[in-house]
């Protein structure tokens, strides 16, 4: 018979193939998220750091945030570093909570994509997120801070359907740089919905963008 993985090598090898990616989609760029949902703020904008990697998870662990996280990204993580005991929990309640969030971990890199919820000031349980956004896989929950964090994980799509909108515009910049270039949800059209909020955010090039040609000038 076969040797068996088991749940908690399972865990380790989820973590390690996911730190990465979860570098190359949330801490390698920021987002700048615009929706009617968002009625405190015109718009939010989200920058993860490595420490917000381990939360995400549901395991618990000796080693500070930064630490785990650089051994799941450099693959040297191993069993020993993380565990299921948290206080208040049964240790089957901790594995059933991992066990949903490693489910759908690897779907946080489509979170900001076509067909998003978001709604504004989510709970749920004992969690509270200033913002969460969700698919049919997976919510995401995000911190208040400035700018917000990804700070809570769950499985399937717990967005209240009646009162949640979708996800407008979605723009990046690379982490660190001062403007944002590039759209990933929406299109000029909706930028130009959102332009007199966030016009000092964007890029020279999407504005150039924006501008009228001479031919639609022309036929105005």
């Amino acid at each position: 018979m076969a040797d068996q993985t088991s749940f908690k090598e399972r865990v380790k090898n989820t973590l390690i193939y996911m730190a990465p990616r979860y570098k190359y989609y949330f801490v390698n760029y920021e987002y700048l998220l615009c929706s009617k949902a968002f009625i405190k703020e015109p718009y939010y904008i989200v920058s993860a750091h490595g420490d917000n990697f381990r939360h995400l998870t549901g395991v618990n662990s000796s080693l500070r945030s930064d630490e785990f996280y650089e051994k799941a990204l450099d693959g040297t993580l191993t069993e020993e570093d993380f565990d299921f005991i948290k206080r208040g929990q049964s240790e089957e309640q901790v594995k059933g909570s991992v066990r949903r969030k490693i489910n759908v971990l690897p779907d946080i890199i489509n979170i900001f994509s076509s067909g998003t919820k978001v709604y504004y000031y989510f709970t749920k349980n004992r969690g509270c997120c200033y913002f969460a956004a969700g698919k049919f896989t997976c919510t995401l929950g995000f911190s208040s801070s400035v700018p917000a964090k990804p700070m809570s994980l769950l499985k399937g799509n717990e967005l209240d359907s009646a009162k949640s909108q979708n996800l407008d515009l979605v723009l990046r910049r690379p982490a660190g740089e001062p403007q944002f270039n590039e759209i990933i949800v929406g299109n000029n059209e909706i930028l130009l919905k959102y332009l007199e909020q966030i016009r000092s955010l964007l890029s020279d090039d999407l504005l150039a963008n924006l501008a009228p040609t001479n031919e639609e000038k022309a036929n105005k």
